[in-house]
């Protein structure tokens, strides 16, 4: 017997399909180019649009009228163009990037995944660098700045071990002009984004990017001349499952022996996903946990602040500051900037 009010309960139950799908239809909105051509206030007809990026004039008709029906777009004497809710996802684009575009098919592996022995769940490595880069301008970069100048140096060299898409570290030597940079980053698609990138930016003698990773650290990539910043933004975690332990430890210790008054810049997430106050609501519901959940099943292993600081001082490392995003950014305090230097006795924080 079907009660009177299957069909309300059925639109509930079934939100999170249609999320599924506006997560979907956001990202290649964003990334196949068409939301930078519907931005114009005046529209764009349809077929124009189609032309602009090769695409099928029938089935983009059938795309925009799905995202009309969201609230995404709009459209008057057959011109398209963005509505106002879509507008105002623009600085918020950067996580449907990682999320959707670096680890939506990750999602769909968990199953297997668990039941696969030494197996791990694939994702976009290109997007996810790309993605990462993007919120970083947000979070990470700024603290990256702040921590940089806690050294105190004018010059700097900064090799960022990992550096994806290279926005990161462009926009660090952009923002920065005593920043000099070195990236090294082993994903070929993120490398080919970052060559991409410093071949967009005017940064000629300034910017210079390695396709290689974390481990391969060589007397030779660190320009002699300038007090030197080794960076790891979320990479460390890599590491840590790809290899190992002692792999971090010997990146850490082997950077500060050929370089010892060099400094890291080691940014982090603390794993608490048991905190039931911080995962229930706010950033931590719609960011965190899902972040946790895509870390349980690829090769990257999330640690606790505790464990950090005691790897950073088996490793010969002292914390020289501690500090976290602009709480307007991100709230819970979860990221966790670290400056660190070979120790030289009691640590500050």
């Amino acid at each position: 017997m079907i009660e009177p009010d299957f069909e309300d309960r059925l639109v509930e139950a079934i939100q999170p399909i249609r999320q599924l799908a506006v997560a979907n239809a956001i990202h290649q909105l964003h990334d196949s180019g068409l939301y930078a051509s519907l931005a114009d206030p005046g529209g764009i007809p349809v077929d124009e649009l189609a032309t602009r990026h090769s695409m099928l004039a029938d089935r983009l008709s059938g795309f925009l009228r799905y995202l009309r029906n969201e609230g995404y777009v709009t459209v008057a004497a057959d011109r398209w163009t963005l509505s106002k809710k879509a507008r105002r996802l623009e600085p918020f684009l950067p996580w449907y990037t990682l999320l959707v575009g670096g680890y939506a098919s990750t999602f769909t592996q968990i199953q297997d995944t668990l039941r696969t022995p030494g197996g791990y769940a694939s994702r976009d490595g290109g997007k996810v660098g790309r993605g990462s880069c993007g919120i970083s301008m947000f979070d990470a970069l700024p603290l990256a700045r702040t921590l940089i100048d806690a050294t105190g140096a004018a010059d700097v060299t900064v090799v960022d071990v990992g550096c994806g898409d290279g926005s990161f570290l462009a926009e660090l030597c952009a923002s920065h002009p005593g920043v000099f940079g070195v990236g090294l980053e082993p994903d070929a698609g993120g490398f080919a984004l970052a060559e991409r990138t410093v071949a967009e930016r005017s940064l000629e003698g300034r910017l210079e990017v390695r396709h290689h990773g974390a481990t391969d650290l060589r007397p030779d990539t660190v320009p002699a001349g300038r007090p030197v910043v080794f960076m790891a933004a979320f990479v460390l975690q890599e590491v840590l499952e790809q290899a190992g332990e002692e792999a971090v430890l010997a990146i850490l210790r082997s950077s500060v022996e050929a370089h010892p008054d060099a400094h890291w810049v080691v940014i982090e997430v603390d794993h608490r996903p048991e905190d039931q106050e911080l995962m229930g609501n706010g950033l931590g519901l719609a960011y965190y946990n899902p972040y946790y959940l895509l870390h349980t099943v690829t090769e990257q292993r999330l640690e606790t602040r505790s464990y950090w600081e005691g790897l950073f001082a088996r490793a010969g490392l002292e914390v020289v500051r501690l500090a976290h995003p602009d709480p307007r950014v991100d709230s819970t305090s979860l990221e966790l900037g670290y400056l660190l230097r070979r120790c030289r006795g009691e640590t500050a924080r």
